[in-house]
């Protein structure tokens, strides 16, 4: 069903690394378009700083950052079909990136304490890391 929306993350809520963004939704194989300022569809229309992009096309989804440099989720996802990652909607696929987000971010701080990752695994939506110091 769609349903325009705009959804906030505490985990994307402040301090958001736009690279560390990029490179998590990359691992949702999603990638972004700064172009579009302006998203829209039959059942409604925002602005935002960026849009998402599904297999090369611009969808119905943006994001635009607040204060405190977090960000939002905007837009429909009803027919944007991100291969399967938004089966529940806008907040299951803003939980996504934003789990997915903070996977890149603990990686990067475990990194910076000479720490590496060894495995990592997904059970029922949960993310495992097995971390080893280097």
């Amino acid at each position: 069903m769609s349903v325009w929306k705009q959804v906030k993350s505490d985990v994307l809520g402040k301090n958001v690394n736009e690279r560390l963004l990029v490179q998590a939704l990359s691992d949702l194989g999603i990638t972004i378009d700064k172009t579009v300022k302006s998203i829209r569809n039959s059942w409604g229309h925002d602005t935002c700083d960026f849009a998402l992009v599904n297999k090369g096309r611009v969808t119905s989804v943006g994001m635009r950052w607040t204060k405190g440099k977090g960000l939002e989720l905007v837009g429909d996802t009803f027919g944007c079909r991100f291969d399967g990652i938004n089966d529940k909607g806008q907040e299951d696929l803003m939980n996504k990136i934003a789990q997915a987000y903070q996977v890149r971010h603990i990686k990067q701080q475990m990194q910076l304490n000479n720490w590496v990752v060894e495995s990592q695994t997904t059970v029922n939506g949960e993310v495992k890391l097995v971390l080893v110091q280097a």
